[in-house]
């Protein structure tokens, strides 16, 4: 179990998220020239919670390309901070990069919730970006364990502020470790999810800081108020759990049983990119299925993230803040609690709990407020560097949000019909979108 924190902890629940969440198959690696003409769309899953969960059919994907994969590199941050021993493989912040071989302009990519700079998601954004002629960094979400040990100077991640000033001071390190190699002409950025969300403040705060200046950012996906998204995904692990929580080990025993009752006798192979589409056509899973199966993956995140914060703050939360943390600490009982600790728990008992100590004229209602885009949406609207592109029928939005996405960006969003959150974007049609938009001279979206 050390590994606990970084990793998958149940080889059930490998199983399940292999066969069930969106991810489960390798990303498309995109190269070569940009078709004459765009790609059609034609995603054909209408339903939101399949999309979400089944991705892109490997026919509708680009062409692989594995030639093409990011270098993984790592950055000392903080270098007098103190890390227990139980997170020695944390040492570090781990980043990724794509480099071209001559001059270019550098475009950073944020992840979103608890993703790693190696995600499946960034690495089709990283050859996307790629293909448009760009330098690429891809980060890890400031959710993710490693960057909350690394890289995370409150150790406290979910304000926005802080993140976007924790965010831009590893963008600044990493550039000036880039010019000692490569000619960089310029800067982009983008995020997907929460990745989004968190280059949204980005781009503010370098307005006031203009270290990168950066020409043109793509919100791909974000949540409009993090707040009301981080209720929506509480919401979805439960729905298909008539019991509450304490029925999750009775949901994933039945999912097993249902799998292993329709594959037959032949081993599953994992490595077949339709096996998700086909274990879904035997199994017809409901919506409350889906949605718990999407809330399940967010709530892995979460509860990485809360222990990674508790026992980097010693704030006693979930783990005695009187014990130290060691390879050789047994977390099996840590985990019970930490997968049973909602988003909405975190925010209510450990962020707002911090900030409302820390700046006692601060109310819970100004929090909440901050959480949304619509904080900084004057500048949003009038900043027509920064575009939206997110799906109709996206699964985080809570009711209304979405049009609230559509008059901050009014005349700068593309928003496709359908594909879930997230479901579409291995899509040929949506990466091609991706990196026409950071290729043109004047981007748009069409």
């Amino acid at each position: 179990m050390r590994a606990w924190p970084a990793t998958r902890p149940w080889p059930v629940l490998g199983l399940i998220l292999l066969m069930l969440l969106a991810g489960c198959a390798q990303g498309p690696d995109p190269a070569g020239p940009l078709p004459q003409t765009p790609p059609p769309y034609d995603y054909a899953i209408d339903n939101g919670w399949a999309a979400t969960v089944l991705g892109t059919p490997h026919a509708q994907q680009l062409p692989d390309n594995p030639a093409l994969q990011p270098r993984r590199r790592d950055l000392l941050v903080f270098p007098d901070r103190q890390i227990p021993e139980g997170f020695w493989y944390q040492d570090r912040l781990h980043y990724s990069e794509l480099m071209q071989p001559g001059p270019a302009a550098l475009a950073f990519v944020i992840a979103g919730t608890g993703a790693d700079d190696q995600s499946r998601h960034m690495l089709m954004l990283a050859q996307a970006l790629y293909r448009a002629g760009l330098h690429v960094v891809l980060l890890p979400s400031p959710t993710h364990p490693n960057f909350i040990i690394t890289a995370s100077e409150t150790r406290l991640p979910g304000r926005a502020d802080a993140d976007a000033a924790d965010l831009y001071r590893v963008m600044d390190r990493i550039e000036q470790r880039l010019r000692k190699r490569h000619r960089i002409t310029g800067h982009m950025l983008t995020g997907y999810s929460l990745g989004a969300w968190h280059a949204a403040f980005v781009a503010r705060l370098d307005e006031r800081e203009k270290r990168f200046g950066f020409e043109w950012v793509l919100l791909i996906n974000p949540p409009l108020s993090l707040y009301h998204s981080i209720q929506q995904i509480d919401a979805m692990l439960l729905r298909g759990l008539p019991g509450g929580i304490d029925g999750l080990n009775r949901f994933l025993d039945q999912a097993v049983a249902r799998l292993t009752s329709t594959a037959g006798t032949d081993a599953l192979d994992f490595n077949d990119p339709d096996v998700t589409f086909e274990a879904f056509n035997r199994l017809q899973p409901s919506d409350d299925r889906l949605a718990t199966i999407i809330g399940l993956s967010f709530r892995l995140s979460a509860a990485n993230l809360i222990f990674s914060a508790d026992v980097m703050r010693r704030a006693g939360y979930i783990f005695p803040k009187d014990q130290t943390f060691t390879s050789e600490t047994r977390l099996s009982d840590v985990f019970s609690v930490a997968i049973r600790t909602s988003l909405l728990d975190y925010f209510q008992d450990i962020y707002a709990g911090h900030y409302l100590q820390q700046y006692p004229g601060l109310s819970q209602a100004d929090l909440l407020a901050q959480t949304s885009l619509t904080s900084i949406g004057p500048w949003l609207a009038q900043n027509r560097r920064v575009w939206l592109m997110t799906n109709a029928d996206d699964v985080i939005l809570a009711p209304g949000d979405l049009d609230g996405l559509r008059r901050i960006f009014a005349g700068r969003a593309h928003i496709f019909p359908n594909g879930g959150h997230m479901g579409n974007l291995a899509h040929r049609a949506v990466m091609d979108t991706i990196t026409r938009f950071f290729a043109a001279p004047t981007p748009s979206l069409p």
